[in-house]
């Protein structure tokens, strides 16, 4: 409790003898000092309290704290247990819609392939029977457009499988208070990065209303983003941080509806330098870019200038691409500025420790 007092040093401090009895019968330690450095017995209000205090047998608490140490290993085993249970339970879900999603892959594989067939046919006997050979290549198309509905409905499936998942560990952790899930709105591993940050499947990172910041000290987060079709900033480059280069990064991403990922690496302190690099190119520039403010009312136009040419006029910039726009913040700092986290949807990335 608070200033480091028990249970049994309030009580005794109030003089409830009755509540003393039942905390030291329950196991309660009176050998345990609070921070102005008394233990109970010295701090009794009633003499009767005092004196229970001082006849109480130490060797009942060690029996009792024995007692209690296994009643509260056998809650961990049977909470570990059930957790366990409904994690395989979930695991078997998995493993039947990746069985369902690689047959529907080859189905939709082969349909490709057999509406390819019927083309080549056709261009082959078209001056033949065109009549037959056209009408295989419809019934050809429909089972491709069948195959693709199927293979979606599968895809969607197992993605909602590995979802249930990691939303299941999630909870654990916030119970077990595992220090991996510290300041962390989900804790993947690297091959799902794919499904949580790209896809979002299950709308996680739009419903926050926040931009991610991924914690990753494996450093493969930044290559797998590097990679993909983004405009990465690498915010220890000078090239990279030059104003005009994060002016046309943030406009092309907004215009082309693509991801701006700033790489924070594993420097710390750099946030502070980042936001004066944007100030220098927008009073404002990096707060509205977090806050999404820039995306509202054709704000982001305010980035464009007469020599970017037609390409980037208020015409060009369409509300579907727009939408899909996002920024990402990578680290590979364990626990970043507060000041970050507390801004951003955090996905921390599980990395086993004999790879760190």
């Amino acid at each position: 409790g608070q200033y480091g007092r028990t249970p049994l040093y309030r009580a005794a401090f109030a003089g409830h003898l009755e509540a003393v009895k039942t905390l030291l019968e329950c196991g309660a330690d009176p050998r345990i000092y609070a921070d102005d450095g008394a233990i109970p017995e010295q701090v009794s209000a009633q003499p009767a309290v005092e004196e229970y205090l001082k006849s109480w047998d130490i060797a009942e608490t060690e029996r009792l704290l024995v007692g209690v140490d296994k009643a509260r290993q056998q809650r961990a085993a049977n909470e570990s247990k059930l957790r366990q249970a409904e994690e395989d339970k979930i695991l078997v879900e998995i493993r039947e819609a990746e069985k369902e999603h690689s047959v529907r892959q080859k189905q939709l594989s082969k349909a490709y392939e057999e509406l390819n067939k019927r083309i080549h046919e056709h261009d082959k006997c078209v001056s033949v029977k065109p009549d037959i050979t056209l009408a295989a290549i419809h019934d050809a198309e429909e089972f491709l457009e069948e195959s693709k509905g199927l293979a979606e409905k599968a895809r969607e499936r197992l993605q909602q499988a590995k979802l249930k998942l990691r939303l299941k560990q999630r909870e654990f952790q916030d119970v077990t208070g595992d220090d991996e899930a510290e300041k962390a709105d989900v804790v993947i591993n690297i091959r799902e990065l794919d499904d949580v940050l790209m896809k979002d499947v299950g709308n996680k990172i739009e419903a926050s209303g926040k931009w991610p910041l991924i914690i990753d000290p494996s450093k493969r987060v930044s290559t797998f983003l590097r990679y993909r079709d983004t405009n990465f900033i690498n915010t220890c480059s000078p090239r990279d941080m030059e104003p005009e280069r994060i002016r046309m990064s943030l406009l092309g991403a907004i215009r082309y509806g693509k991801f701006v990922v700033l790489d924070l690496l594993d420097v710390e302190d750099l946030w502070p330098a980042v936001q004066l690099k944007f100030e220098a190119l927008q009073k404002g520039l990096l707060q509205d870019l977090m806050s999404k403010e820039i995306l509202k009312d054709e704000r982001y136009l305010s980035l464009a200038k007469p020599s970017d040419g037609e390409e980037y006029s208020r015409k060009m910039f369409m509300s579907s691409r727009i939408e899909r726009f996002k920024l990402v913040i990578v680290t590979q700092l364990f626990s970043p500025p507060e000041e970050l986290t507390d801004q951003c949807y955090v996905i921390r990335i599980h990395v086993p420790q004999e790879t760190i």
